[in-house]
């Protein structure tokens, strides 16, 4: 069976497995407190218990397991599943990476530390970002490692401006160096944000004095539809325009 795990943040879920769990207990426990916190907010986060009371699911709990993921793969920004049971480890572990949100393992002993990785805030603003929806510019300043949170927090600014307008005239980065990413996970989101962006997007403006950065529009050109150009630090309002005319 499922539990409700209570004294948890109003965004958090929590779930604990009991004895057999089977799709009966999805489809009255899990599917139905997961659809009524959606009802109030576009996220949520889960915390999947399988400790020593759990006995294993039954067929068709498997299948409805995948349902629910399939269904609402976007929907979690965290999941957090504790358990000493090796195979499950092992699974979310080997297929977490293809999850939006983060995704981490805890042991049965970790429960307090799952509860509290699962229901920490962090300080947003790590990617600052400015849409100037007059010229048709996205401007991003990263600041350190990006985060899962960070692109779900620019999606949700520029997919309804992109679905409006049809596309984005062009992109700025202003960065001293490359921040890097915080988890697979953030990488992975970032590699999708571009996948799902760069043909709305005329061009791209990298302003930065990094050796790295100044060698992304060489190999950009065989990834994205963009034009990209690098410009020096001190150019940021010439660069802001050459976007605009994307």
């Amino acid at each position: 069976m499922l539990k409700i795990i209570d004294d948890l943040p109003d965004d958090v879920l929590g779930i604990e497995a009991v004895g057999e769990v089977t799709a009966d207990d999805y489809r009255s426990v899990l599917v139905p407190a997961l659809e009524s916190m959606l009802a109030k907010q576009p996220k949520a986060r889960l915390l999947y218990v399988l400790g020593p009371g759990f006995g294993g699911f039954s067929g068709g709990a498997a299948w409805q397991d995948a349902r629910v993921g399939m269904k609402h793969f976007t929907a979690f920004d965290r999941v957090a599943v504790v358990t000493d049971t090796d195979w499950i480890r092992n699974m979310v572990e080997a297929f977490g990476f293809a999850m939006p949100g983060e995704v981490e393992t805890f042991e049965t002993a970790e429960l307090d530390r799952a509860r509290s990785w699962i229901s920490e805030r962090k300080p947003r603003g790590e990617l600052e970002f400015d849409l100037d929806r007059e010229a048709g510019v996205l401007t991003l300043r990263p600041h350190d490692d990006l985060e899962v949170a960070d692109f779900a927090g620019v999606s949700e600014v520029l997919d309804p401006y992109i679905e409006r307008e049809g596309r984005l005239n062009g992109l700025v980065v202003v960065a001293d160096e490359f921040p890097g990413w915080d988890s697979l996970s953030a990488m992975t989101s970032h590699f999708r944000f571009v996948r799902d962006h760069h043909r709305n997007i005329g061009r791209v403006a990298l302003v930065t004095d990094d050796r790295f950065l100044s060698a992304l529009p060489r190999l950009a050109k065989h990834f994205v539809d963009a034009e990209v150009r690098r410009f020096d630090k001190d150019a940021e309002e010439r660069a802001r325009a050459w976007a605009a005319g994307g």
